[in-house]
């Protein structure tokens, strides 16, 4: 069963519609960190500030992993709240939209853990 943390709470949602009414929940917070973990030892993480948002993936616990790339050209970088109140920045080009880290989100639920290939992906 997948786990998730929303800012440090930990929640085990049991359905896919049950997912569905966390994630309306999720959003309506403008800047948060959220993690789904796999018993596989398989995560991912989705960091956002209002409109910027982005994924890591990793294989497992120690893994470099992976960051979602945006698909066009975006300078700068945007602040993120972590779940221990630490601030810290990211390029914006990591920054994908909201809703599809959703639905990578949900992707990773129901299929055990998997990456979402749909997403550009670099390995860091």
């Amino acid at each position: 069963m997948i786990a998730f943390e929303f800012n440090g709470e930990r929640l085990q949602p049991s359905s896919t519609e049950e997912l569905g009414c966390l994630i309306d929940r999720f959003d309506r917070s403008p800047m948060f960190e959220l993690w789904a973990k796999a018993p596989s030892g398989a995560c991912l993480c989705m960091l956002r500030n209002r409109d910027a948002a982005f994924l890591f993936y990793l294989r497992q616990e120690g893994d470099s992993g992976f960051t979602s790339r945006s698909t066009y050209e975006r300078l700068g970088t945007a602040s993120f709240l972590l779940s221990n109140r630490q601030r810290d920045e990211f390029p914006l080009s990591w920054c994908i939209d909201v809703e599809q880290c959703y639905k990578a989100m949900a992707y990773f639920f129901e299929n055990a853990g998997d990456k979402p290939e749909w997403i550009t992906w670099y390995e860091d």
